[in-house]
């Protein structure tokens, strides 16, 4: 029953259109790349992205191609490393979540391995840490990583309802939260980010909400509950955080991006649902460059989209109802859809 009602409320996104939310400020897209298909450039489903510190250095993971692709900032393909498998470094099952230390070591997070794999900038496999499990250092569905400014490592552990936090090499420090939706509980968190000041931020995603920690998991504040108004959430999906300590957050359902302060104020927000630019298609994972550029991945129109603010938009194509919801075409998806089916489903294994 509780899959079947999923299920209606992920069918019902798919015919139903959401307004228009807009602050004080516009954001543009600069440039916007990919295609649906497994060759240099294109995507099956993108997933989590992540820039360098420079921001010379786009990393996508490309979920369902079972790989990481490299662009740079102004799209132009790299390079890309990873290939289907379960056991060997550089091997993938549906990874999800991609993060850049200070120090260029790339971290993904391997979904459906139940592990955390780290690379050098261009590739190279350096290490990997978890399995299946609830104990320390082990997960069930990690879906998003966050590294903070002294090199740590946060993961949202989906399943678990919980984020770990371990050093740069994967041995565990602490992790914090359980089912619920208390503050510092969780239901089925994905995205996490580390703010300028150390503050964890993650998007609760079936809680519809964000929540502040500190760097040692204690609960700070939290905003959001569902709807689709300035500060309301349909599924949360990525959260990033740029210098000034402002919150990037995509809400899926409401195809948009809503922009807020460190205390959870709104400031901003743009999107509809389209193929347009400025317009998403399952706006997935955000990542905000040392400038403020804004790049989102989008799960279902298989592109990237890169944004900056107070220039002019491209004008964009209004559309009237919305596409099939593509989450339930593929199998693979290890995000919102199937993350919660499968939830229900692990829980009685």
């Amino acid at each position: 029953m509780r899959q079947l009602q999923l299920l209606l409320i992920l069918l019902l996104l798919a015919v139903v259109s959401f307004p228009t939310v807009s602050g004080s400020s516009t954001w543009g897209v600069v440039a916007a790349w990919g295609a649906e298909g497994n060759g240099t450039g294109e995507f099956a489903g993108p997933y989590g992205i992540s820039v360098d510190n420079g921001g010379e250095m786009i990393y996508v993971v490309d979920e369902s191609n079972h790989r990481v692709q490299v662009f740079d900032a102004n799209g132009t393909y790299l390079a890309m490393w990873g290939e289907p498998g379960y056991d060997a470094g550089g091997e993938f099952n549906h990874p999800t979540g991609i993060a850049v230390s200070p120090s260029g070591t790339v971290y993904v997070v391997d979904n459906y391995n139940h592990r955390v794999q780290a690379f050098g900038r261009n590739g190279e496999f350096l290490h990997v840490w978890g399995s299946y499990g609830t104990g320390e250092g082990e997960f069930n569905l990690p879906a998003d990583i966050a590294i903070d400014a002294a090199g740590d490592v946060y993961v949202t552990d989906l399943n678990n309802c919980r984020v770990q936090k371990f050093t740069p090499g994967g041995t565990f420090i602490r992790a914090w939260g359980s089912e619920g939706s208390g503050p510092g509980e969780f239901m089925n968190p994905e995205g996490i980010a580390a703010g300028p000041d150390g503050s964890i931020y993650v998007a609760d995603t079936r809680n519809n909400r964000t929540q502040k920690f500190d760097s040692a998991g204690t609960f700070l504040l939290e905003w959001g509950s569902s709807g689709s108004r300035e500060g309301e959430y349909h599924y949360p999906i990525d959260i990033a955080a740029d210098a000034n300590g402002n919150v990037y957050v995509t809400d899926w359902g409401n195809n948009r991006i809503q922009v807020f302060d460190a205390s959870g104020t709104f400031l901003s927000a743009w999107g509809t649902h389209g193929a347009g630019p400025g317009q998403f298609d399952g706006p997935t994972g955000i990542a905000v460059d040392a400038a403020g550029n804004v790049y989102v991945t989008e799960w279902a129109a298989h592109r990237v989209q890169k944004f900056s603010q107070s220039i002019t938009p491209l004008p964009t194509t209004a559309t009237v109802t919305r596409t099939p919801a593509a989450p339930l075409a593929c199998a693979g998806l290890a995000g919102l859809a199937v993350a919660m089916l499968l939830r229900g489903r692990s829980k009685r294994m």
